[in-house]
């Protein structure tokens, strides 16, 4: 067989996937198990620092006091760059990570739903592109600190916020607004085709309830509630990878998910 024949060969598979989806049941059960605990880790290292030795007693009462957390996020920052540094790598990549999960709980939705499954998922990715954005804000205001001081650089986050928050012709804040009905959408499409019951429906609300922003802080709800999003996602990326080492079309797969 000549190159070219092995080519052709190569490009002219003998066999048609006729349920050829993306992210497809390998990458999108892999994310909706990783998308949800990296997300639920880098809240966890977000919110750690805020509640640890790393400033003295009277700057941890001056910072909590002010009206925004970008003093405080910066100023700890400033004092344990590593530690601060990771949690907003690790909740960025469980953003990525969430950008291939949500189409994949979708395309389970969209068994008896798949309006509402498609508009919802593209809404909440939409979402997750403006959480990146905003986290080349704060990586620019980290250098910033390291620079000039975690003061200078929280004066000039806060004194341009609205710019550098809502981003060029306010594109990124509008995508950040659209998550909300997106998550909306998706969980009304999830319940619809069997895919979550009324509990796990409530708690992917209440994770895609949580803050927006750049430089935000962390809480313990949010950490809470990423927790249980990820005992909602995982058993459903489980599912799908068991259903690429044995393949079930999707919507019987969805139509089998216990309820709860």
């Amino acid at each position: 067989m000549t190159r070219f024949q092995r080519l052709q060969t190569w490009s002219t598979p003998t066999r048609r996937h006729t349920d050829a989806w993306f992210p497809g049941p390998l990458i999108g059960g892999a994310a909706l198990i990783a998308g949800p605990a990296l997300w639920c880790l880098g809240l966890l290292l977000r919110y750690l620092p805020a509640h640890s030795d790393l400033l003295a007693p009277d700057q941890w009462e001056d910072l909590r006091d002010r009206p925004f957390a970008a003093p405080m996020e910066l100023a700890m920052y400033e004092a344990g760059p590593g530690f601060v540094l990771a949690g907003f790598a690790v909740f960025m990549l469980g953003a990525l990570a969430l950008a291939f999960a949500y189409p994949a709980l979708a395309r389970l939705a969209a068994a008896a739903s798949p309006r509402l499954a498609w508009w919802g998922a593209s809404l909440v990715v939409l979402g997750l592109f403006a959480r990146l954005y905003w986290g080349g804000v704060e990586q620019a205001a980290f250098a910033m600190a390291e620079r000039d001081g975690a003061e200078a650089a929280a004066d000039f986050v806060l004194g341009a916020y609205p710019e550098l928050s809502y981003g060029p012709w306010r594109i990124v804040v509008w995508c950040s607004a659209l998550h909300y009905p997106g998550i909306v959408m998706l969980v009304l499409a999830a319940y619809r085709s069997q895919v979550l019951g009324i509990a796990r429906c409530a708690v992917l609300l209440w994770a895609g309830s949580m803050w927006v922003g750049v430089l935000k802080e962390s809480h313990l709800l949010d950490v809470l509630s990423a927790a249980a999003a990820c005992a909602v996602l995982a058993p459903l990326g489980i599912r799908l990878l068991r259903a690429e080492a044995a393949p079930v079309m999707p919507e019987r797969l969805a139509a089998g998910i216990r309820r709860w």
